[in-house]
């Protein structure tokens, strides 16, 4: 099968010919119409993140997919060969990615494809929106609440201003002027240019009794520290890079998580709901043939990016 990889960490990815997969107990053969480009994706193949990670090569990027069953492995009773799905996996071996023309998936991470959408749609959607569904559960958004989200305009964030805005919150979006519109279309009340602009000042000039949640997507822990400020005493804080002292921010009087994103069949059966209600629109932008991987890579890699890539694959 076709196949986007690397043979060692620190190498460019390039197409390979590599042997299909074969489901093994609990999981099904995909077929892959489409899999979604994620920061993760590159970032994984950088180098080692640790001892108790471990690592398969060829390393196959990738890890939301859309596609067709094709095989079903022992013990999967309530999926079928033919049913179109859409998932994000990630396995217990990162290396056995969805940048390929089929992948093996543990059925407790996949779910229907939704009935909206393409499968180039649907494989924009599982890893960022999963990350913000959650993000805006753990933060507690609730109507009247204004959050400020930080890298707003990439996937996750594209999401994330959806999701709270459906829920009554007056989002702060920010983005770049030429991407404001965007932010606006998406629900976002308020955006700021982080280039020209001080984005903590800014906060504080245009809510100076401080904003009730902070989502953010991008800042290093000095960064995210600072921007933490425009908080209101009781506040909440979220990131997705790891970098909030719980305990710190509690002696503060601020609930602080760390973000950590798992692939969850109910949870993404809760996006499908949204989706083909239409209450969450997929901010798909651009399609790559499955050869242009490292193009799509680089674009993801240069930040500044609006909604997702995507790779067709089939």
């Amino acid at each position: 099968m076709r196949a986007i990889a690397v043979d060692r960490f620190g190498d460019t990815p390039t197409l390979h010919d590599l042997p299909r997969p074969e489901p093994g107990e609990g999981e099904v053969l995909i077929a892959v119409r489409a899999a979604g480009v994620n920061p993760f994706d590159w970032k994984v193949i950088q180098a080692p993140m640790g001892d108790h990670f471990k690592y398969h090569f060829p390393f196959i990027l990738g890890v939301d997919t859309a596609g067709v069953v094709e095989r079903v492995g022992p013990g999967v009773n309530d999926l079928k060969v033919g049913e179109a799905l859409f998932g994000m996996i990630r396995k217990p071996v990162f290396g056995e990615g969805t940048y390929a023309e089929y992948v093996t998936a543990p059925a407790s991470v996949v779910a229907k494809k939704p009935a909206s959408l393409t499968f180039e749609q649907a494989a924009a959607v599982p890893m960022p929106a999963l990350t913000a569904l959650t993000s805006v559960d753990t933060l507690q958004i609730g109507e009247g609440e204004t959050l400020l989200i930080v890298g707003a305009t990439g996937g996750v964030g594209s999401y994330a201003v959806q999701l709270a805005a459906r829920r009554g919150a007056h989002v702060i979006a920010t983005a770049l002027t030429e991407d404001a519109e965007y932010m606006r279309d998406l629900g976002a009340s308020e955006t700021i240019d982080y280039r020209s602009t001080d984005l903590v000042e800014a906060v504080k000039g245009a809510h100076p009794d401080g904003i009730d949640a902070l989502l953010d997507l991008v800042s290093d822990a000095e960064k995210f520290n600072r921007i933490a400020a425009t908080l209101k005493k009781g506040g909440r804080l979220a990131t997705t890079l790891y970098v909030a002292d719980e305990e710190a921010f509690a002696a503060q009087g601020i609930t602080a998580a760390n973000i950590a994103n798992q692939p969850s069949r109910p949870l993404l059966e809760r996006l499908v709901q949204m989706i083909d209600a239409g209450k969450l629109t997929v901010p798909l932008q651009k399609i790559f043939p499955l050869e242009q991987a490292p193009a799509a890579i680089e674009q993801s890699r240069s930040g500044h990016v609006r909604g997702k890539r995507v790779l067709k694959i089939a």
